[in-house]
């Protein structure tokens, strides 16, 4: 149990490392951090029920390998995860005075999405096993991490500048989901076109390479798009 606590959140606890250091100027408390974190685990039980509402009111109407993979990306997963951050990220910090600077929202909603990525980590390797633990820490958990910087980048876009506070608020709602859905949607639909047996999965082979490649570059834009918004706000 404790081998797999420890591969399961080594790389959150590496990447909360990396937030903190990057804030530079005046250090958030850690037991503010803390609850946001913990936040971040109360949002992935609180996205059990939300996720199972989204997915009854858009069912999935007819059944594809693109499809089942975008109903599931996107209403199953994208959509009432991001959601639930955003929600658990409003009610932990938009009035405590310790958010008085840009980069706060960036390292207060990193902490949540850690927490997040954190708990649905360890459920997934607990019933997957150890085997999991290496690609959902190179993709899984950084993926939740950059989704949450740009949450943050534009969470405190709508804290600080507001006469467009309306449109960062629904900016740092719509951007993660249309990254994490993406991200979904390019991993399940791939493990979709896996799952086809007989003379189609021959055809559908190089369409899976594809997907896969576009995923890794996917991934990489976003990491360096991430890695930018950080940059720039650690130095405002």
């Amino acid at each position: 149990m404790l081998i797999i606590l420890t591969a399961s959140l080594l790389p959150v606890v590496l990447l909360m490392g990396y937030i903190y250091k990057r804030d530079t100027f005046n250090k958030e408390p850690w037991p503010l951090l803390l609850k946001a974190f913990l936040f971040g685990v109360l949002s992935a039980l609180i996205d059990i029920p939300v996720a199972g509402f989204v997915q009854f009111i858009v069912p999935k109407v007819f059944s594809s390998p693109g499809w089942d993979a975008f109903h599931t990306a996107f209403f199953g997963a994208a959509f009432p995860e991001e959601f639930c951050k955003l929600l658990m990220l409003y009610l932990c910090i938009w009035k405590n005075p310790y958010f008085d600077e840009y980069f706060d929202g960036v390292e207060y909603a990193a902490f949540l999405g850690l927490g997040f990525a954190g708990f649905e980590n360890v459920l997934y390797i607990l019933q997957g096993g150890l085997g999991l633990a290496v690609g959902r820490g190179i993709f899984a958990v950084p993926a939740h991490f950059f989704f949450a910087i740009f949450m943050g980048y534009f969470f405190s876009m709508a804290r600080f500048r507001y006469h467009k506070r309306r449109r960062y608020l629904l900016l740092a709602y719509i951007v993660p989901v249309l990254l994490h859905g993406t991200y979904d949607f390019l991993l399940m639909y791939r493990n979709n076109l896996s799952g086809v047996e007989g003379d189609t999965m021959q055809e559908l082979d190089p369409l899976s390479g594809i997907l896969y490649g576009t995923f890794l570059v996917f991934f990489f834009f976003v990491w360096r798009a991430a890695t930018r918004r950080v940059n720039n706000m650690s130095g405002q």
